[in-house]
């Protein structure tokens, strides 16, 4: 520390006739809400991942399962300089069942089987059925890979046999995937367990309902949701030797497991979707005391253990506290005295080497974690935090919430603004429900190899579901329905359209209705891409008429935004202003947000000609290898054609005012695409200049043609199509080429 900061700390623990907790808690409690740990921000964090929850469940249900995202990002327990991951559990349909009498033979239910054998909060998965095939009709042909059959001739299936069929996608997709004990990490980013479900708890489960407590929390309406949220089994790794510890009995035993291949029938009984229901039912002041736990814990706790002290028993600690303890001292005004409390639960279980679940019996959750030696150091560790008061908040270097405390800083130590850390936060959040609710193409990129008319089919059935889904539910599952609906209806289209024109045929009133249905998706892309479809079928009187509507509601506060790069708040500065005023997201993005305009080789006869150079981006092998990392990363965005909708406004306008010989609209045309790539934010500035460089091909002046392409090769060396446009230059000048018009 230096000398200046520590002089603000010891005025800060003076100050108030020694009532040093109430100032601190103060000061923590105005950091944390500058960095977004405040209820407004917590609020739009969990609506933002419940909306995405909803948008993957869509998805995932087209192969019989649900996908659910719990963990920080959901909860609303993170920050920016956290960098959380993602926590993604996918839910198959083959509801899991504990007593015979619920089984169903035509749903293929696996049977919840627990006995004196299986270690603490695991089970074994047994398939009652006697035709097995019917089952696993999608496996491979050597069924007990995947299968093991004990004694009496049962059939229990084995934890990895779901994600061998995650690798196997990965490696035919191109996913980067990493195998993380039961979880496969995707992309970096994505940690995601698979799992079945069971609507009825566990005796071993109900711990929870059965243990004595005050009584206070929680209460009687949230302990009925908590029995009727169920139990998902997901896969476990190698079931370590166990430890128990019995408060009544002062007992302590020790369960020793043999090294074998046992650990593969195990199942874990997980309670996620409880445990979510506690989280959302905490106070504000609690929910702050976790955070700050957390960035204790990655501040000073991870150096000396890594994340074998983890967030989960952190979690546990303050639910055993909240219910402990009377609702009255969770006050913003005592956050020091609630995390001692805390941090001093945690520690009276360190020292007895035992950290009880919150809801399931028999668990110790340090077992398979820290290991013995670790104990005493992060004994000695929390012994020295709780001593000093949490003194080592001021040391805290995330999120700069040292100098936030103090306030003696005004600029940010991580590139981020010192004093709206909270409306970057709402950026990202806003990033992330766009990126998802274009969902549509991320489908496609996943199916680019399928012909279009199977493309076409697929996506009927799919858009008849979220039709289906829009008119019939409720909550997160319909607005997400009903939000990525008109991305679907104007991909659609325009794949019919393609068809159509390249077969010479009329467009039919069909391809007109999908278009009419898509317009609300976002001020422009959907619009562009109906003026795309005018435009390639030579109907030059109604695209200019729809471009003419999208040039009046093109304005200043309009956002420009693209979906294909990772968020970062100087390259996504969204317009403050109704950030601030936290408007509705579909608000926003029906009013207020540009997307840009996407095409996929599928779309191809309604694409302008200079743009389908686009999809041949990628020319060399260095090329490839200086491909950006498609976000989300199932999305290889380079194999589309991309370009910013308000350039591609005025370039469509150019090549229509040029064909109908509108000569001082061209003009006009041309000037303000000049003035939309040097004047507003360009993502895809490249692609801009190439279509800038088109029309002055078209003008006859290849001299500032060429400059364009160069600057854009300038701009974006590896994978630019201006080298196909340079090429085509070169090959006109010395062959004498017929250059390319639209």
């Amino acid at each position: 520390m230096t000398a200046v900061k520590e002089a603000h700390v010891r005025r800060a623990l003076e100050s108030n006739n020694g009532n040093k907790r109430i100032v601190t808690s103060k000061a923590l409690d105005k950091a944390l809400s500058d960095i977004g740990v405040n209820e407004e921000t917590i609020q739009l964090r969990r609506r933002t991942w419940l909306y995405k929850e909803a948008l993957a469940t869509i998805q995932t249900q087209t192969v019989n399962s649900d996908a659910y995202i719990f963990g920080s990002q959901s909860e609303g327990s993170t920050t920016e300089g956290m960098d959380s991951d993602i926590d993604c559990l996918v839910c198959h349909r083959f509801p899991a069942i504990i007593n015979i009498a619920d089984l169903q033979l035509e749903l293929g239910q696996p049977f919840v089987v627990m006995d004196m054998s299986t270690p603490p909060q695991c089970c074994c998965l047994q398939w009652p059925l006697p035709d097995y095939l019917l089952v696993f009709k999608v496996l491979p042909d050597d069924l007990f890979s995947y299968c093991h059959i004990d004694a009496q001739g049962r059939l229990f299936l084995k934890n990895n046999v779901i994600n061998m069929f995650i690798e196997w996608y990965c490696k035919k997709a191109g996913i980067d995937y990493i195998r993380n004990g039961p979880s496969v990490i995707l992309g970096g980013i994505v940690d995601m367990v698979n799992a079945f479900h069971c609507a009825k708890l566990p005796e071993d489960c109900q711990y929870i309902f059965r243990r004595p407590k005050p009584g206070h929390w929680p209460g009687p309406e949230l302990l009925t949701q908590l029995k009727d949220s169920g139990v998902f089994l997901v896969p476990t790794s190698h079931v370590e030797n166990t430890t128990n510890w019995d408060p009544q009995q002062r007992l302590g035993t020790l369960t020793v497991r043999t090294f074998d291949n046992s650990h593969e029938r195990y199942w874990r009984l997980s309670t996620n979707l409880m445990e979510r229901l506690l989280m959302f039912d905490l106070t504000m002041t609690q929910m702050k005391v976790y955070v700050i736990m957390k960035i204790i814990r990655k501040e000073f706790f991870k150096p000396l253990v890594n994340d074998r002290l983890s967030t989960f028993h952190l979690k546990t600690t303050l639910l055993y506290c909240v219910e402990m303890s009377p609702p009255c001292i969770w006050e913003d005004e005592n956050l020091i005295q609630c995390l001692t409390f805390c941090l001093t639960t945690l520690m009276r279980w360190l020292k007895v080497r035992y950290c009880p679940h919150f809801t399931t019996v028999k668990v110790n959750l340090f077992a398979g974690k820290l290991q013995w030696n670790e104990f005493p150091p992060l004994i000695e560790l929390f012994t020295d935090i709780i001593r000093n008061d949490v003194y080592c908040l001021y040391n805290v270097k995330m999120d700069d919430l040292g100098n936030r405390i103090l306030s003696i800083s005004t600029e940010s130590t991580n590139e981020l603004p010192f004093e709206e850390l909270d409306i970057v936060v709402a950026s990202y959040m806003f990033h992330s429900m766009i990126s998802f609710s274009c969902v549509c193409l991320y489908f496609l990129a996943t199916l680019m190899a399928e012909e279009t008319s199977k493309l076409i089919n697929y996506f009927a059935q799919y858009i008849q579901k979220l039709e289906t889904i829009n008119k019939t539910s409720t909550g997160y599952i319909r607005s997400a329905a009903s939000i990525t609906l008109p991305f679907h209806y104007s991909m659609q289209a325009i794949m019919k359209a393609s068809l159509c024109i390249g077969e010479n045929r009329t467009l039919p009133q069909e391809i007109l209705t999908l278009c009419e249905k898509s317009l609300m998706s976002d001020v422009t892309s959907s619009r562009l891409k109906f003026a795309s479809i005018y435009f390639s079928a030579r109907r030059f009187e109604e695209a200019a008429a729809i471009l003419n509507q999208v040039d009046a509601l093109v304005s200043n506060k309009v956002i420009p935004y693209s979906p294909c790069f990772k968020f970062n708040f100087k390259n996504h500065k969204f317009d403050l202003e109704p950030l601030r005023r936290r408007k509705e997201f579909l608000h926003m993005l029906q009013n207020e947000v540009a997307v840009s305009t996407i095409f996929s080789r599928h779309e191809i006869n309604c694409v302008p000609g200079q743009l389908v150079a686009e999809f041949y981006r990628t020319v060399t092998a260095e090329d490839k290898a200086c491909r950006v990392v498609p976000i989300p990363f199932w999305m290889n965005w380079m194999d589309l054609a991309v370009v910013d909708s308000l350039p591609y406004l005025y370039y469509l306008q150019y090549l229509i005012f040029r064909t109908t010989g509108l000569i001082s609209d061209k003009e006009i045309a041309f000037k303000n695409l000049q003035t939309a790539i040097f004047r507003h934010k360009n993502y895809h500035i490249d692609t801009s200049l190439n279509l800038i460089g088109h029309c002055w091909e078209l003008e006859g002046n290849l001299s500032k043609a060429w400059r364009a392409y160069r600057f854009s090769v300038k701009l974006r060396s590896k994978n630019n199509a201006a080298y196909w446009h340079m090429f085509r230059i070169i090959g006109s000048l010395i062959y004498g080429l017929r250059m390319l018009s639209w």
